[in-house]
């Protein structure tokens, strides 16, 4: 049993190195590539029967939790970018609310909202770890020289 554990850490973390050396024009190429499908299969199931407040609503949700990825990574963005991520997943978890055929949309809704969180701080904090400097550590969004 531990040898599969052992085994199944080794290739999550090959896996994590192979996504850390992409370029990071070719992660969010991936990023945008998964947000399609979804998109798409969501689409899908608004012309089978699914409301148009729920479709909408998980768009917003996930759109939220890919913004920290596509946004909140790159540097040259001023601070108020990271909000927006937030009022994404807030605005998908209004729609999911109104959504009548959505089951249980505050529970899903804090379910996303806490893992567009969790997605956000990852990102904040592999960030500010990559410092160009020496090896400080600066804020997202401050900018690390003075230019006179």
């Amino acid at each position: 049993m531990n040898d599969m554990r052992e085994m199944s850490e080794k290739q999550a973390s090959t896996i994590i190195a192979r996504i850390k050396q992409l370029e990071e024009s070719t992660r969010d190429s991936i990023a945008i590539g998964i947000w399609l499908v979804v998109y798409i299969g969501l689409l899908f199931l608004t012309a089978h029967g699914q409301s148009k407040l729920m479709t909408a609503g998980l768009m917003f949700q996930l759109a939220g939790a890919y913004s920290t990825f596509l946004l909140c990574s790159k540097p040259k963005y001023t601070p108020f970018v990271h909000a927006v991520p937030y009022v994404l997943a807030l605005t998908g978890a209004m729609l999911l609310c109104l959504a009548s055929d959505f089951r249980h949309p505050v529970a899903a809704s804090l379910t996303l909202l806490v893992l567009t969180g969790l997605m956000h701080a990852c990102v904040v904090y592999t960030t500010r770890g990559e410092s160009p400097d020496t090896g400080t550590i600066t804020q997202v969004g401050e900018p690390s020289e003075v230019i006179a």
